[in-house]
């Protein structure tokens, strides 16, 4: 956008916005915090240019999406409102921005203990889920896209922020962004995205707040070969742990993906049941001990496994096992 078509403070956008301030530039437009009349609701704004006559067509496409937004949940930042600015440049409105994204996260902490990477991504594998059973598929996530809103308390609270690149709106840019190639699946098709994508877009999203590390690129013969991410990480032994499940959700095919992603979140929640055993359960069950702890042998009893868990005693018929004084080491 060239500098004598900048928005300016206080200027008034379709009729309903009210810029505050400009918030920086991207590669596909310029961004303004503004305030929706006289709620004062703030709001994003992005200014885009269009390529030529493509105006009424994303004039449509917004008026999709933004139907489309009001069944989702708030927590989808997808498209509210947007409209014509001057010559081919539009307007798109979203909610206000907040919260810190995963690259931002990864940037500043480095890899995230697996814990809290599982509840973070199965929170997002519940929340797209959402959109999913409305028959909408993101189908663009990435670790910039990607917010969390609350990282304090024992649920994560992340949200998605999409401007729909991925169900067209890249075809009707000037300046459309590169893909997020490494976080979309090789059997991805354009314009369509799926919830099979997006599966595979949340296993690559586990993958990089485990690792630190962006998935891999396909190579040059199509083919992506993706390594576990305890290979990637030696500082702890449970990442072996979460292993299966990355790699089943970033399957190469969607027939071996999760079928949904109410699916993968369940096989994360259960993971995280396993992070919350006492060590002393671990121990019994085989799972290494994520501090590599030396404990002292101990006794066990039929019944002690069931202590551990927290799991109600089963009757037995079978005679317990005591002392034998006649069962001599002669």
């Amino acid at each position: 956008m060239s500098p004598h078509h900048e928005l300016r403070a206080g200027q008034r956008v379709g009729g309903r916005y009210i810029v505050d301030r400009p918030i920086g530039r991207w590669q596909i437009g310029t961004v303004y915090g503004v305030r929706e009349g006289r709620s004062e609701t703030p709001r994003t704004l992005l200014v885009m240019e269009l390529q030529r006559g493509a105006l009424s067509q994303y004039l449509r496409w917004v008026r999709t999406e933004a139907d489309q937004s009001r069944l989702l949940p708030d927590r989808l930042w997808l498209p509210i409102d947007g409209g014509h600015v001057f010559g081919d440049a539009a307007y798109m409105v979203l909610p206000a921005l907040e919260g810190r994204s995963l690259a931002q996260l990864v940037q500043r902490e480095g890899s995230l203990d697996e814990e809290r990477a599982v509840r973070i991504i199965e929170q997002l594998c519940r929340l797209v889920g959402q959109a999913h059973t409305e028959g909408v598929g993101l189908g663009s996530m990435r670790p910039g896209s990607v917010f969390v809103l609350d990282d304090e308390g024992a649920t994560p609270t992340p949200a998605v922020f999409d401007v729909g690149l991925a169900r067209g709106l890249s075809r009707l840019l000037a300046r459309p962004p590169r893909a997020a190639s490494r976080y979309a699946p090789p059997d991805a098709r354009p314009d369509m995205p799926t919830a099979a994508d997006d599966i595979y877009a949340m296993g690559a999203l586990l993958y990089y707040l485990l690792t630190a590390r962006k998935p891999p690129r396909t190579d040059v013969e199509g083919r992506r070969v993706l390594t576990p991410p305890s290979w990637r990480r030696r500082d702890s032994e449970w990442t072996v742990l979460v292993d299966p499940i990355v790699l089943e959700a970033m399957a190469p095919t969607a027939r071996e993906r999760f079928d949904v992603a109410e699916a993968f979140a369940d096989a994360l929640r259960a993971l995280v049941e396993v992070f919350r055993l006492s060590p002393d359960a671990r121990a019994i069950l085989g799972i290494p001990d994520p501090l590599g702890a030396e404990r002292p042998a101990r006794q066990t009893h039929p019944h002690y496994l069931h202590d551990l868990l927290g799991l109600p005693a089963e009757p037995t018929t079978e005679l317990p096992i005591i002392d034998d004084p006649l069962d001599l080491d002669d």
